[in-house]
């Protein structure tokens, strides 16, 4: 990299890890070498089985159980992490090295107030107990309220807010690096936009150097200085960040930055080889398609608090419905009614055909109905049962729904859907932790198909997935729609990624429908100042051309506006099908 070892508080060199199976050493690290100033991120990116993570765990004395270092050395401030006796390794991790990891909602302790758990995080470091409270930590990571939050329970804060709260347990000790492991993934565009520049302050105002890990390269050019690419375990191409996205100098890195879809891209985008892309056009829907669900007027109440609230939409055979805003605007909470999971409190769902009412729970609706509609988990890791073959997965529902008649018929039937959505019909007797994440996930939408659907719901399917797998995913469940006819209702936080799939969409906020229209429309012309400020959050890694895009959609918009419409005048229409919510500014 470019900096000199004279002033890198972080050297890796010539790191190489491998771990023992059948007695015998498997590479995954190859000679990775780097070094790291304090005030500097570096990213390390690549696809799964890369190394990168690997690699970034190595800063905290960090190895997988049965892996070892064969080659190589890691420093921190000029010592060896993996020589460091216990007591010293102990100090390291939290004290000069600490970690912001990707799920804070898992990595928090749910019985245990956020107050108490930065507490403990204060006492690890002796020095910092005494000078740093609670709330001046959690002041810093810009939670509001931070006395009355700190009494709180990590499922009383929203993701973003958990996120900041693990955060502040990170710097409670005052390390000088950060290890961030996928720290957005997840979140809606305006919360990860929020953390990322909280990172990126705190990582100013501290000094501190940082190691980001992700395969969102949106992410990677918004805040890292310099990039290492990976893969299969060597470092292919290393460079500053800007030059590295303007002119990609390795074949591989030019396919994984060609992979990423773009706000600009108006279909789907088919990478070659030499790391060209062309985009796909959409499919068009023809004007005559028959209707496959009708979403009338419907509310979704939690106790007392109303998530949804007279949401309306209706889906074609062969259209994509997107679902978009931020992380409470209700989008789950509407498929998972339409799943028959959480029951409406009021308004209508019907699916074309007699006996359609999809009100009802799932247990109350007859299996003709059930099967009309079915959902595709956003985590195909934890929705699929880790003791049974992914054959099986597909297997069950056909046996339930009925679509097969015998169990000889449902194995052949399975099989015939694993073909069908781009795998090997041999994985069929393989266990879920034998596949890849982009295989598991093709499982998951293989077993939605083995009920006939008219209606496919995919909820953020892929949201963990590297940027060429996604890419792969998208194509498959394009194809489907196209081959099958089918309604897909697609819930997702990634603009760019709506822009490129769906016919449709609809913009929601607190559980209310701001904006709606076709893509297109909306993309170029967004009319409600909450569909401009998602779009100005949105991170493209095209840099300056995403910067001009983002400032052009933010331009206009007030700091705070209101509900402006009359019971009887609720839409102000822009052109053909694209409508929004009538608003006016907040009063000072």
């Amino acid at each position: 990299m470019t900096t000199t070892t004279a002033t890198a508080i972080v050297a890796v060199d010539g790191l190489s890890v491998a771990y023992r199976s059948a007695g015998r050493d498997i590479p995954v690290v190859h000679e990775v070498g780097f070094e790291l100033c304090p005030g500097r991120t570096l990213a390390l990116v690549g696809e799964s089985g890369s190394g990168k993570s690997t690699v970034a765990a190595t800063l905290l004395g960090h190895l997988r159980h049965g892996s070892r270092i064969t080659a190589g050395t890691v420093r921190v401030e000029g010592k060896d992490v993996f020589a460091l006796p216990a007591r010293e390794l102990r100090r390291l991790r939290g004290g000069t090295v600490a970690m912001v990891a990707q799920n804070a909602g898992h990595a928090l302790t749910p019985s245990m107030r956020v107050g108490r758990q930065i507490a403990e995080a204060l006492r690890g470091d002796a020095g910092a107990a005494g000078s740093v409270a609670v709330t001046d930590l959690l002041d810093q990571v810009r939670l509001p309220r931070p006395a009355e939050l700190a009494r709180r329970y990590p499922h009383e804060l929203s993701g973003g807010q958990q996120q900041r709260v693990a955060i502040a347990m990170a710097i409670a000790a005052r390390p000088k690096v950060l290890v961030l492991d996928e720290p957005t993934t997840g979140l809606d565009v305006i919360t990860q936009r929020g953390v990322l520049d909280l990172l990126a302050a705190l990582r100013d105002e501290l000094g501190l150097a940082a190691v980001l890990v992700s395969h969102d390269l949106g992410v990677v050019a918004h805040m890292a200085d310099e990039v290492a690419v990976l893969r299969e375990g060597r470092v292919v191409e290393a460079a500053p960040t800007r030059r590295l996205f303007a002119a990609p100098a390795d074949p591989y890195t030019r396919r994984l930055l060609a992979s990423v879809p773009r706000l600009a891209d108006s279909g789907l985008a088919v990478v070659a080889e030499d790391g060209t892309r062309e985009i796909r056009p959409k499919a068009e829907v023809p004007a005559d398609a028959p209707e496959a669900v009708a979403v009338h007027d419907i509310t979704i109440d939690y106790g007392a608090s109303r998530a949804v609230h007279g949401v309306s939409f209706r889906v074609r055979r062969g259209e994509v419905l997107a679902l978009v805003g931020e992380s409470g605007s209700g989008k789950s909470t509407l498929a998972w009614s339409l799943a028959g999971l959480r029951a409406p409190s009021g308004g209508e769902m019907t699916a074309k055909g007699s006996d359609g009412d999809l009100a009802r729970p799932a247990r109350q609706r007859p299996l003709s109905l059930r099967r009309k509609v079915q959902l595709v988990f956003q985590n195909a890791d934890t929705s699929l049962n880790p003791r049974r073959s992914v054959g099986d997965a597909v297997r069950r529902p056909l046996r339930f729904f009925g679509t097969a008649a015998s169990r000889t018929e449902a194995a052949t039937r399975a099989r015939q859907l694993i073909a069908d959505v781009r795998l090997d019909p041999a994985l069929a007797d393989r266990l879920p932790a034998q596949l890849s994440g982009g295989q598991r996930q093709r499982i998951g939408i293989a077993r939605a198909l083995a009920g006939e659907p008219d209606v496919l719901i995919a909820d953020e399917i892929t949201t963990a997935l590297d940027v060429s797998v996604q890419a792969e995913v998208l194509r498959l469940l394009d194809d489907l729609r196209r081959e099958r006819e089918l309604a897909c209702l697609f819930i997702s936080h990634d603009l760019a990624v709506v822009r490129g799939i769906a016919d449709r969409v609809v913009v929601l906020r607190h559980g209310v429908v701001v904006e709606e229209g076709p893509t297109e429309a909306v993309f170029a012309s967004p009319g409600h100042p909450y569909t401009r400020r998602l779009m100005a959050a949105a991170l493209d890694p095209d840099g300056a051309a995403a910067a001009a895009a983002a400032t052009e959609a933010d331009a206009g918009v007030p700091d705070d506006w209101q509900d402006a419409a009359a019971p009887d005048d609720t839409w102000t229409d822009l052109g053909p099908a694209h409508r929004i919510r009538r608003w006016r500014p907040s009063p000072p």
